[in-house]
Formats: structure tokens, sequence, C-alpha cells
């Protein structure tokens, strides 16, 4: 089963390019040309992207560097210890609705300290795989579309966020 697994991965991306340019040459498309607007679209959508990914790094390295993070974690301790979440899933718990990369870090750690079949890295990583960054979506989303109002995203996104933290904990504790 691994010889195939590892088969159709090196097979995949080259499969995937070749059926895309057979169906452009079988549907007459100019496949250069369609290339290349995609391109240009994709550069101007990172342009527009830029300036939100950089304002959400600074505002996560502001609240690192001052220590605010720190005092949130302390402070929201009783709170997590209240609800049964252990103290060292706090950082991760913060950090995942803003950053998918940072909280893949704080992941590192936790493995490196508790490892990966504790009930902590568990915890961890099934947090990562299954709760959303919120807050860098709505970011991207709302700075880069013409949608000004947010109504209920943040909100649902938020709950949503609470249920799958609360749900990946209490689901390692079960298994």
């Amino acid at each position: 089963m691994s010889n195939i697994l590892s088969t159709f991965s090196i097979l995949f991306l080259p499969l995937i390019i070749t059926i895309i340019l057979l169906y452009g040459i079988i549907k007459k498309v100019p496949i250069y040309d369609a290339f290349i607007a995609g391109a240009k679209d994709g550069l101007k959508t990172c342009v527009e992207i830029l300036p939100f990914i950089i304002g959400i790094f600074i505002a996560i390295e502001a609240l690192t560097s001052s220590g605010a993070m720190n005092f949130i974690e302390q402070a929201s301790k009783p709170l997590f210890d209240l609800l049964g979440i252990p103290e060292e899933l706090i950082s991760i718990i913060f950090l995942r609705p803003v950053s998918g990369s940072g909280s893949l870090v704080v992941v590192e750690k936790i493995m490196e300290i508790s490892g990966p079949d504790s009930l902590i890295g568990r915890a961890a990583s099934v947090m990562v795989g299954s709760c959303e960054t919120v807050f860098y979506v709505l970011a991207l989303y709302f700075g880069v579309t013409s949608v000004k109002k947010m109504r209920h995203a943040f909100a649902a996104g938020l709950i949503g966020y609470i249920v799958g933290v609360l749900a990946s904990v209490y689901i390692c504790y079960v298994i």
C-alpha cells in the first residue's frame, strides 16, 4: 500500500498538469494566454492581500513582545481550569484564530515538551486540524472583497471556533 501511495504522490502533479493541458487543447483554449491572465490575476490578489497579512503579523508580534499575550493567558487560566482544558493549550487556543503558521510553531513546541501521544499533544493536533483561523480569514475576505458589513460572519466563525476547541479537547479525553 505504501508503494502505491508513493507512486501516486509522485505522479499526481504531472498527471493533473497533463489533464489540464489536454482539456485546453480539446476545448481549443489558448492555454498560454489563459495561464498569463491567471498569473496576472493572482499577482493582483497578492498585492491586495499583502497589507492585511502584514497587519495581522504586526498585531501578533505586538501582543507577544509586549507581554500582553502572557497576561491574557494568565488571566484566562482559571476559566480554562474550570472547563477542564490543560493550561499548555491556552497559547494555541488564542493564537490559532489569528495565525495558522504561528499556531503550528506552538504545536511543535507542545509536541517537544508533552509528546505527540499525550492528551495535550493529541488535543493540539486535533485543534490545528479542525479549527479555523477566524480573524485571518475574515481580515482577508472582507479586506479584499467589496463586502463591508460582516453581519454574522464574525460571531458564527467565533462560535464555530469555540465549539471546535471544546470538541477537540473533550474528544481527546474520551479517546
